[in-house]
């Protein structure tokens, strides 16, 4: 048994289908969720920093937000607004804060923010702070699509990107080591996968990145695959059942446009499998027990016996 035959793969020929049938209505819902409306200090350095910020309950059984303005975003836990997280105190205020210095420590990285369309009013604040703006067309949904924007520099040939949330820019400095020291070597992609396979629900948990914590070399077409896995999830085509070893079909969970999850499944079946072929350093703490990660090292080294495992204390 091999890792493709547990995880569902979104193949070439799927995305061959997406080019012969999907609508000019539909391309263009699709340039609207990742599409760029304009690039605020734009700034030409080999290594990007990447992140979303967007400010929307992310699952799809949470109640609407109201318009974000400044006021509502900072007395967001005053108004009742804050349904997980302080959002500015969590994810604007760390960025404010702790670009400055960083980009004084890495003058060859970008911090680049792809920020939601109803948070203009953050421009002048990033843009300040030496962020990289990219001002999306749109706004959010749930969790997607802007949890996926900070893919999009994927598509840099000869740049590294570095991938983050907002509320973890304060300890990159690690991720950026790791990223460079990849860079250096003949493998294409760092990852710390999330290796526990189950929900104490018994739903699978076991994703092959966190989509907050990797690394990677550019040159992937992001975004025809960002465009056609959304596409083909939203027209009910793409399986979320995963064949767990002794277990049977156990549904995905986190499958569901455009609900909370949806990133790191993309991550799973997408890019994965693609990104394989040019090696992939895996960092996995030492308290780790999972049948799910014993296949995807296999899979890895087997895809580039480059592949390196790196374990740490946890």
């Amino acid at each position: 048994m091999s890792w493709t035959d547990v995880f569902p793969v979104f193949t070439d020929e799927m995305v061959d289908e997406f080019h012969r049938t999907v609508t000019p209505e539909a391309k263009a819902e699709l340039e609207e969720w990742y599409g760029v409306e304009q690039v605020f200090n734009p700034q030409d350095k080999r290594h990007i920093a990447s992140v979303s910020l967007f400010w929307k309950n992310v699952r799809a059984c949470d109640p609407d937000l109201p318009e974000p303005t400044r006021d509502r975003m900072e007395r967001a836990r005053e108004l009742g607004l804050a349904l997980r997280f302080d959002p500015w105190e969590h994810y604007v205020e760390p960025l404010l804060r702790e670009v400055p210095g960083l980009r004084e420590q890495f003058s060859d990285v970008v911090f680049r923010v792809h920020l939601a369309k109803d948070l203009e009013f953050l421009i002048p604040d990033l843009v300040e702070a030496g962020c990289e703006v990219w001002w999306m067309k749109s706004s959010s949904i749930r969790l997607a699509p802007g949890a996926l924007w900070r893919y999009l520099p994927l598509e840099e040939e000869g740049k590294l990107i570095t991938l983050i949330d907002s509320d973890r820019v304060g300890d990159i400095a690690g991720d950026i080591a790791k990223t460079e020291a990849m860079g250096r070597s003949e493998l294409g992609v760092w990852r710390l996968p999330h290796a526990t396979d189950f929900y104490p629900n018994g739903e699978i948990r076991y994703t092959p990145f966190l989509g907050q914590s990797f690394g990677i070399r550019g040159g992937w077409p992001i975004k025809l695959l960002l465009h056609a896995f959304t596409w083909y999830c939203r027209c009910g085509k793409m399986s979320s059942l995963i064949d767990f070893p002794g277990a049977g079909l156990i549904p995905a969970t986190q499958s569901h446009w455009p609900d909370y999850g949806f990133d790191e499944w993309f991550l799973a079946i997408a890019l994965y499998p693609r990104v394989a072929v040019s090696g992939v350093l895996t960092f996995v703490p030492t308290s780790v027990r999972s049948l799910l990660l014993t296949l995807d090292i296999e899979y890895v080294t087997w895809a580039n016996p480059n592949s390196q495992l790196i374990y740490f204390r946890g």
